[in-house]
């Protein structure tokens, strides 16, 4: 009697519950099938699985003959997508951020801890890892850094990270929002603007000792919440008191007031305001010429003025 020669056969089933490979026949066949299968089927069933995980599909059924007919390639790992944008082995910060069309500083700093994060595994970040950020793309530093961080903190895109209590620069991470905020970032389109008939001028920025100065390291939380305080003059006071106390610096011209006003804590001021203070409280400074420049001076706290702010933070705590 002649022996019934064994069919050969393969199913393969893709769907929600998983991926299935199941093959009948002689050994070298059954061999040689999964072989394809795991180098060319299983890793796109895998993509599929993923992109249709919440989608019922009727799962399909493969013959051998037309398993046999796909073309064989080689299988590699790593160009299995892990997100939901790119091959993060394929593209660098400049090119992201140009992509996502960054346009200042706030949305710099949020993409490029993003892409920090996404591509290398690291989402905790400092001012001094902002800095890396901008020195990496060639772009511009801005005049403050920590500002920036800071009015990220106050709109709640980021956070200080909780694992890093303590740390000195601060680390901090983004939010849920912030996380949000990047991925739903899109370049803006082009506008045709009209011309104005009188082109504003920019105002040129003097130099100020305190231009660089690092508002982590003034240990705010210590003194008056600024932003509670109603007067320009409470404010200014609060401030000069705040970087003296910390020994941050002692003298201070028109130009510093300005800088650490408007650049570090984002408080709006003009120079007649500042010259009003100083010279409408002359008991609260020294004040002397600064050499080589003419009619400007520069002024240093005496105790009258460090007296005021101190009352000024009593009165700011009473009020909270």
């Amino acid at each position: 009697m002649e022996e019934k020669k064994m069919q050969n056969e393969v199913h393969i089933k893709i769907g929600t519950d998983g991926i299935e490979f199941d093959a009948k026949g002689d050994s070298d066949f059954i061999e040689r099938e999964r072989n394809a299968f795991e180098a060319k089927l299983l890793p796109l069933g895998v993509d599929a699985v993923t992109r249709t995980r919440n989608v019922v599909q009727t799962p399909p059924m493969i013959t051998a003959n037309e398993f046999q007919s796909l073309p064989q390639t080689t299988y590699d790992p790593s160009e299995v997508p892990t997100n939901n944008y790119a091959d993060w082995s394929r593209i660098g910060l400049a090119s992201f951020i140009k992509q996502k069309g960054a346009e200042n500083n706030n949305e710099f700093i949020l993409c490029a801890t993003y892409f920090n994060e996404k591509k290398n595994g690291i989402s905790s970040f400092s001012s001094l890892t902002a800095k890396e950020f901008y020195s990496e793309v060639k772009k511009p530093l801005p005049s403050n850094v920590s500002m920036a961080i800071n009015q990220l903190v106050s709109k709640g895109l980021i956070m200080e990270n909780p694992s890093a209590k303590g740390a000195n620069p601060k680390e901090y991470i983004l939010t849920s929002d912030g996380e949000r905020y990047v991925e739903e970032l899109q370049p803006k389109e082009e506008q045709s603007k009209k011309p104005t008939s009188k082109p504003r001028k920019a105002r040129p920025k003097a130099d100020s000792q305190y231009s660089d100065i690092n508002i982590d390291d003034l240990n705010c939380c210590n003194y008056a919440d600024i932003k509670l305080l109603k007067s320009s003059k409470e404010k200014m006071m609060a401030i000069l008191y705040m970087v003296t106390n910390e020994k941050k610096g002692e003298w201070f011209t028109v130009t510093d007031v300005a800088c650490l006003m408007t650049d570090i804590f984002g408080e709006s001021v003009g120079n007649q305001t500042i010259i009003d203070l100083f010279s409408k409280n002359k008991t609260w400074f020294k004040s002397e010429k600064v050499e080589g420049t003419g009619k400007e001076k520069r002024h240093k706290l005496l105790n009258g003025g460090i007296e005021f702010a101190k009352k000024i933070s009593t009165k700011a705590e009473e009020t909270i």
